[in-house]
């Protein structure tokens, strides 16, 4: 038996978890012309735990609002929909993917995400890109590594087996096991999702950004990860620090002695919105 191509692992999707009806709504209508803030409202009003974390981290420092926020309406009115699409998806898959072995927590990536998605937002804050699409990009970046674990679990194993036995990078131990990696899965499963390009690219080339392939988003999910990574943001066991691409740093405009004063305020909002999700340890 050998393992499943590309197309049979997108094909095998919905292995994973199915989302509530609130946030599969959410997340396909926000990019929709017709996508009406009353109706969002009323659906959100239905799911009171996913509103419970929205405005929980609405409120935290993440996004500095001046004041409180106490209601859905306002959510939507001061953080506008793609916020408000980044945070119920991060709180529906957290709640809903509790699969997990000896080798892989689903959890753990999580927190890994939420470290990813926090330096990416600064990242973005700081160099006048979409600060809101990047803090999505992060959250999925490695959407694909469910994906495979969901659809394949045997041969994810072996993946996890073969990184842990010749240390070497799981991008490396996916291509020989798969002939692909998770990056590739979940950037080609966003698409089928329907979300914005610009996310896709990011999660298609945050491990390869060296090309310029996947374009600014794909630059600054790579530097993200790295980054994140460095300050062992999700205290990863054996972590492992990437190699960070120049040319993604050059292309992004990134001056580092000035970008390191703002580790610490990447921390303290990691912290916070790990707070707001009940992911923190």
């Amino acid at each position: 038996m050998t393992p499943p191509t590309l197309e049979q692992v997108l094909a095998g999707a919905s292995a994973l978890p199915t989302l509530p009806e609130v946030a599969h709504y959410i997340i396909t209508s926000v990019d929709d012309d017709t996508a009406n803030a009353d109706e969002l409202v009323a659906l959100l009003n239905t799911d009171p735990a996913i509103v419970a974390r929205i405005l929980s981290v609405a409120n935290s420092s993440v996004f500095g609002l001046s004041s409180r926020v106490d209601s859905m309406r306002e959510a939507i009115l001061v953080l506008g929909l793609e916020e408000i699409r980044s945070i119920t998806l991060a709180t529906a898959l957290v709640d809903r993917f509790n699969m997990r072995s000896a080798n892989f927590d689903p959890r753990m990536l999580w927190r890994h995400s939420i470290g990813v998605a926090t330096c990416a937002r600064i990242i973005a804050e700081a160099n006048q890109f979409n600060a809101e699409s990047a803090f999505t990009a992060g959250l999925l970046h490695d959407i694909g590594q469910l994906l495979l674990f969901a659809v394949t679990p045997k041969y994810f194993e072996e993946v996890l087996m073969r990184r842990q036995r010749l240390d070497e990078p799981i991008i490396t131990a996916e291509h020989a096991v798969f002939g692909f990696d998770h990056a590739t899965a979940g950037g080609e499963l966003l698409r089928n999702w329907s979300l914005p390009e610009d996310i896709a690219e990011g999660i298609l080339g945050h491990h390869d950004p060296e090309q310029g392939e996947f374009g600014e988003m794909g630059d600054l999910i790579h530097v993200a990860e790295v980054l994140s990574h460095a300050l062992d943001l999700g205290e990863l066991p054996n972590n492992r620090v990437p190699d960070l691409s120049d040319l993604a740093c050059a292309r992004m405009g990134i001056e580092w002695p000035a970008f390191s004063e703002k580790f610490a305020e990447i921390e303290a909002r990691y912290d916070e919105i790990l707070h707001a999700l009940t992911l923190q340890q």
